[in-house]
């Protein structure tokens, strides 16, 4: 009886997506016929059973799997996967990143995965905090389980399970790097060990990763190196019919870097086209070396800025169980991660528009932010009322030292031969020390930028010769790149600390087992209660704090969260032993969150679990879902951020508008022509709402498992899954408040925008209970395994298909909200591909393994470029569509040989990329004008990894 049933639970596991490998288990065949059955928990449900297949769908990717492709960032790893999608934030994400990495299921954002550790919640989601070396397998579900985890718990979970009975000692190594991009080096080293005992088990270990930067101006991708725009009429069309053309007579792009240049960009008092120093040698300029400032002045930041951000982490772990009588274990769980990381992007383009600087009134009575007319250095003989200058001298990067710590301690067993229980305390404790380097401090600017003289030793001091000010040291921004000496930066420099701790706490009691015998079989069940607190205490610089440094600004986020949570689940036997229906369950689940900072949410799940036949599963659920507001979207105070948008009444755009547009923009305080904006990011506040309500939503799976019989080792499995929310917690973006605004007359937009002068002082992007969104697709994973040529092949094809992603956002056109299909499309930074595929092929030979993985993502397209916005397909025609700009399909290919020798060590080498694709152009994305989360960087590389037990 026991051996049919472990026969059936191995290969229902195998089918029900719980491996993505072929199954090795022959001891398990080989078991007694009088040996019991073990139960165990599967991710998504904490009631222990006999069998992993659940009625929701499964992922399960193994620590050997990770080992083969040669893989230390375990989040760069899954969100490579065919089950993630959309374009969370990575190491290789530099404006915008913080050197944390974070995975998305169904494109649905980062908040919406949970992540667990071995079924509980970490202090961060932040893939960092894991090390590698821990990990025993990654499942991941791939539907919701608010009824089961509370909160989050949306588009799925992602469950890391430890090794808790690891013996021996194994040290690891392994180095990692491109061919062609050699910067991007990556050396780690990990050592595990474990001892069981009489009475339970110990496991420790260590890792140690060091990423090296990558600067853009690294690669010979040509786009890379080139703040490249598509911009004109011809050029359009160009990019639309031929792709990126980047150089030669053909060429159909714009070179548009920034306006804060290092030769400088003044516009004067007077009015007229802003000035530059056409001689720029670093000197003290007059009047003769300005000149007007053309789009030729442009900067070129692009080769400065990191590709992918350096890191250097440390995580220790320590795990062990005990028993202590026949109904008591004892369990700990300890982690520890030291992190340091950086971004780096071009040197402060210091912008007296949104910068500290000399405050000032011109001799028309007109209140301006620049240099004064008196400033020993200026050359003009009158007031600068706006100064651009990108500060050279002093670069530009962030740092962070974080700190992460969590504890679990539990205790476990049976209570009697039906029953057993689970109690545990949960504690984690973040703590960030944020760097700014580069930023310059205000009260000392306007020092340094008001008046000067010279005295009679030929000294430059500050203020008048009747008003001198003492410690002041004036800035020369007007003689170009080496003006602004060591003594003046010195003086103006403001390195900038922000900290952050965050803790979490929770408290956990559940009590499962078999509560009555049916005809069918035992229904079984649980009970439980969860306390969890959240607080989060954090502190930003004084200078940020009073705004009164360069760069963004705002206010520390104080806040906390308590929740009180009772929750069930029942596993109803049907029917059983019956002619098409070996095994019919019924699974329910119900779960009451009750919060103190807003409303209470109950939650339910229901499932279906159908055995037709041997081998063949037919599985459904039905669930609501929620997802609580964060503190950061609760408490946090207005900062600042600097969204993607264009300003539509500035001058580069005026000729665009129609002449209702221009009404708008005047009425708003633009003067005829347009406003001097027409940078690619504007200035935005952002911040929380202590009025946000959770987000809500259902979800819907159902699918098929099969295993035949007549081909052993055959494992298929098919899904279509559906995913609805309402009440998004989002902001209207920058982009559509001006749009909509100006081009579509939307009055209630237009409060968005601030405008001084005619000029944007900043847009509001506060959260609300917007929008909705909705995914849907196909998930289809095939397993298979056999022996042949002496050896043993293992192959593996892991595909999602989604039929439909939509998110519900202001239409321009329309001049309405109204639900935009995403799907295969690229935008607001992020890729929605409509396929992801992911292939393994494997042949083990005595101690030589070769393995082969292939990854797919299917093209996308989008319409509308940074500058010139959409074009129509007809331009008499406005219901005719737009120009689509495609991004082509991509494979990846990997190859991997390993060889285990007879003294405990192995060696693997691999060659990633082997067809060394490079990145795709993307005219309108942020970072290096591609999805540095979705798509290789750094072509060809390869990895060397060996490994030693003892």
């Amino acid at each position: 009886m026991h051996k049919n049933l472990l026969a059936k639970s191995v290969r229902l596991a195998m089918i029900s997506g719980a491996a993505m490998t072929a199954l090795s288990a022959p001891a398990v065949f080989a078991a007694e016929e009088g040996a019991t059955v073990e139960r165990i928990e599967v991710t998504g449900s904490r009631i222990k059973r006999t069998d992993m297949e659940t009625a929701s769908p499964m992922t399960t990717i193994t620590s050997e799997q990770m080992a083969v492709q040669g893989i230390q960032d375990v989040g760069q790893f899954l969100q490579n996967s065919a089950v993630m999608s959309g374009s969370p934030a990575m190491t290789t994400t530099n404006n915008g990143g913080d050197g944390s990495t974070f995975v998305e299921l169904r494109g649905l954002g980062s908040t919406r995965t949970l992540v667990l550790v071995n079924g509980r919640r970490p202090v961060s989601s932040d893939f960092q905090s894991i090390p590698s070396s821990m990990i025993e397998r990654i499942e991941v579900l791939k539907d919701g389980a608010s009824a089961t985890y509370g909160a989050d718990a949306v588009a799925g979970v992602v469950n890391i399970i430890t090794k808790k009975d690891f013996e021996g000692i194994e040290a690891t190594f392994q180095t990692s790097n491109s061919f062609d991009v050699d910067t991007n080096k990556q050396n780690s080293f990990s050592i595990v060990a474990g001892k069981a005992f009489d009475d339970g088990h110990f496991v420790v270990g260590a890792d140690y990763v060091k990423q090296d930067a990558v600067l853009q101006g690294d690669s010979d991708v040509d786009f890379l190196n080139n703040p490249w725009v598509i911009y004109g009429e011809a050029e359009e069309e160009s990019f639309w019919k031929n792709g990126l053309i980047g150089s030669g007579p053909d060429a159909n792009v714009y070179f548009l870097g920034s306006g804060s240049v290092p030769c400088g960009n003044f516009y004067l008092a007077s009015g007229g086209p802003s000035q530059t120093n056409g001689t720029c040698d670093g000197g003290i300029a007059d009047i003769g070396d300005m000149r007007d400032f053309t789009d030729a002045d442009t900067y070129n930041y692009n080769p400065v800025n990191y590709m992918q951000t350096p890191y250097e982490k440390l995580n220790f772990f320590a795990e062990g169980h005990f028993e202590y009588n026949d109904h008591i274990n004892v369990y700990s769980e300890t982690r520890i991660n030291h992190r340091k990381s950086r971004q780096e992007l071009a040197a402060v383009p210091y912008d007296t528009r949104f910068d500290p600087a000399y405050s000032g009134t011109t001799p028309d009575g007109t209140s301006f932010n620049g240099v004064s007319r008196d400033n020993f250095y200026n050359p003009f003989g009158e007031d600068v009322v706006r100064s651009r200058r990108r500060m050279l001298e002093g670069g530009r990067s962030f740092e962070q030292d974080v700190t992460r710590f969590q504890q679990v301690i539990g205790f476990e067993g049976d209570i009697n031969d039906n029953y057993y229980y689970d109690v545990n305390y949960n504690y984690g404790h973040s703590q960030t020390a944020s760097t700014d380097f580069g930023q310059l401090y205000g009260p000392n600017l306007s020092k340094a930028m008001g008046p000067s003289f010279e005295d009679a030793d030929g000294n430059i001091v500050c203020g008048t010769a009747t008003a001198p000010i003492a410690d002041c040291v004036s800035m020369n921004v007007f003689g170009g790149p080496g003006s602004v000496t060591q003594e003046m930066l010195d003086y103006v420099s403001a390195p900038l600390i922000d900290s952050e701790v965050y803790t979490l706490q929770t408290f956990t009691a559940f009590v499962g087992g078999d509560v009555i015998d049916l005809p069918s079989g035992a229904l079984s069940g649980g009970i439980g209660y969860e306390y969890r607190k959240e607080e989060l205490k954090s502190v930003t610089d004084s200078g940020k704090f009073m705004g009164e440094v360069t760069g963004n600004k705002g206010q520390g986020t104080n806040g906390s969260f308590e929740v009180n949570s009772l929750f069930a689940e029942f596993v109803i036997p049907v029917l059983s032993d019956m002619p098409g229906a070996e095994r019919l369950d019924l699974k329910a689940g119900v779960r009451f969150d009750d919060f103190d900072a807003f409303d209470s949410s109950t939650t339910y799940q229901l499932g279906l679990e159908w055995d037709i036949i041997d081998g063949l599963l037919f599985r459904s659920t039905y669930g609501t879902v929620f997802r609580a507001p964060g503190i950061y979207a609760l408490y946090q105070p207005e900062n600042d951020s600097f969204p993607s948008a264009i300003d539509p009444c500035g001058s580069g755009n005026w000729a665009n508008l129609d002449a209702s547009a221009q009404s708008n923009c005047m009425a708003d305080g633009v003067p005829s022509g347009g406003s001097n904006n027409n940078d690619s990011q504007q200035l935005s506040k952002v911040g929380g709402n202590d009025e946000l309500q959770p987000e809500e939503g259902d979800t819907f799976t159902i699918g098929l498992a099969y295993s035949p019989e007549f081909v052993e080792g055959l494992g298929l499995t098919v899904d279509y899954w559906a995913i609805e929310i309402d009440d998004v917690i989002d902001s209207i973006s920058a982009a559509d408040s001006l749009n909509g605004c100006y081009i579509g007359g939307v009055a209630e937009l237009c409060s968005n925008i601030e405008r001084t002068n005619g000029e944007i002082s900043y847009l509001s992007e506060k959260s609300l209970n917007l929008s909705r969104m909705t995914a849907k697709g196909i998930d289809f994973e095939a397993n298979y395994g056999f022996e042949a040529l002496s050896g043993d092949f293992s192959f593996n094809l892991s595909w999602t298909h989604f039929l439909e992603r939509e998110n519900q956002v202001y239409d321009t056109d329309t001049l309405a909200f109204e639900m935009k299909d995403l799907n295969g499309r690229f935008d607001s930074d992020t890729t929605y591909a409509t396929d992801k595929l992911n292939f393994t092929a494997g042949y083990a030979w005595e101690d030589l393994s070769v393995n082969y993985n292939l990854n797919y993502i299917s093209g996308t397209e989008y319409d509308e470029l940074t500058y010139w916005g959409t074009t129509l397909n007809d331009s008499n025609d406005p219901d005719s569509g737009n120009h689509q700009y495609g991004v082509d399909s991509f494979f990846y290919h990997d190859v991997t040989v390993a060889y285990n020798f007879d003294t405990g060590t192995s060696v693997s080498l691999g060659i990633t990329n082997i067809t060394d694709e490079l990145p795709p152009y993307i005219e309108s994305a942020f970072n290096g004008s591609t999805d540095e989360s979705t798509y290789r960087l750094f072509g060809r590389s390869w990895f060397a990894r060996i490994s030693q037990k003892f």
